[in-house]
């Protein structure tokens, strides 16, 4: 029996009309400056951003990085840029059915939770679920720069499962990403998918949020 549940955040219960990258690159473009890095810049970038997910470096020092590999020399205008494009992550827009869904599931009595990847800190992400209605139902939050790991590394997952006190049998997680579903279906908990591409692969399927009231597994307990 499921007992706990555990959903992604971004791409979930909220998006962005344009991603913080996609912002970064405009702002390049619109300044004169590199898009594109060398290949060695490329696998840089990678790095730096599984230390700034994982909490081992800052978001701050992450775009300041970002920026100075793509010739932005100034470190003034490097901070100036940063902190427009951390600013920017908190340009938000709920996706619908959130907290009526998550107000069911709680009101069945499931334990709810959040697993979630960010460069930024767990306050900033309660802040976002809070804007968009959900964050009253979380009980537990496992999030990367906290626990510095990221999906889909197992101990992200079980980090959640200990916190709740439930065992993965026990736990359905809910996402988006086919290898966030996959690390998840690794760990032994069952996995529902919505707001998925056509091929990702997961135990359950839900059309939209609200919809996930109708997923068998959780039925009223």
């Amino acid at each position: 029996m499921i007992t706990g549940i555990f959903f992604d955040a971004a791409d979930i219960f909220y998006e962005r009309s344009e991603s913080t990258s996609g912002l970064a690159t405009r702002l390049l473009e619109q300044l004169g400056f590199s898009t594109r890095g060398s290949v060695q810049d490329l696998v840089r970038q990678k790095e730096l951003h599984t230390r700034a997910t994982e909490g081992r470096i800052s978001h701050v020092a992450y775009w300041d990085e970002y920026l100075r590999m793509r010739g932005v020399s100034d470190p003034a205008q490097r901070e100036m840029l940063g902190k427009r494009i951390a600013n920017h992550s908190n340009d938000i827009v709920a996706i619908p059915g959130g907290r009526e869904a998550m107000a069911g599931l709680k009101q069945r009595g499931f334990v709810l939770g959040i697993v979630t990847d960010t460069i930024y800190p767990l306050e900033w992400k309660m802040n976002w679920l809070a804007r968009v209605g959900v964050a009253e139902f979380i009980d537990f939050a496992a999030c990367s720069t906290v626990v510095g790991a990221h999906k889909p590394n197992p101990e992200i997952y079980l980090d959640a499962l200990r916190q709740a006190k439930i065992l993965p049998r026990q736990a359905a997680f809910v996402g988006h990403d086919a290898h966030e579903l996959e690390g998840a279906q690794r760990v032994g908990m069952q996995t529902v998918a919505v707001n998925h591409a056509p091929d990702v692969r997961a135990d359950f399927y839900a059309r939209s949020l609200i919809d996930l009231l109708t997923v068998p597994i959780f039925s009223k307990q």
